[in-house]
């Protein structure tokens, strides 16, 4: 799985606006009266998406960025979930306080991208602390 700094952006968002945390994990697709093919390519499709959400929450819990949610994936490669009361630590505060506003976002992105430098958490606290002083030059 690739990181990808969008949806981390959203699902700290969703953790510090109590939102439904797993709402963006479609249905699983059911064997109805459609063919095997058919519904291989649409379960292969939901577990895609099913892992990339999952996974990117499992990464926040496991870096101290989100308290309170657990993700447990079974040896079989199923996704399960326990839920505590979940809140962005300060850690995860201060990540999203750095992604929030879209033109620091964006630009954080679009400069890493000039300097070929691959998005990490502290390249996002660096850059956005550049592109926060920019903006107030």
């Amino acid at each position: 799985m690739k990181r990808d700094w969008d949806l981390i952006r959203k699902l700290l968002t969703d953790v510090e606006e109590d939102n439904v945390l797993f709402s963006d994990v479609p249905a699983e697709p059911r064997w109805d009266s459609q063919s095997e093919e058919q519904y291989v390519k649409e379960l292969t499709a939901y577990r895609a998406i099913e892992s990339k959400i999952y996974g990117h929450f499992e990464m926040l819990v496991d870096n101290g960025y989100i308290d309170g949610l657990e993700i447990i994936r079974s040896t079989s490669g199923d996704f399960y979930y326990s839920l505590h009361s979940p809140r962005l630590t300060m850690a995860g505060h201060d990540l999203l306080d750095t992604m929030r506003s879209a033109t620091i976002w964006e630009t954080i992105k679009s400069t890493a991208k000039t300097k070929s430098m691959e998005l990490t958490f502290d390249a996002i606290k660096a850059l956005g602390a550049l592109a926060l002083k920019s903006t107030l030059e």
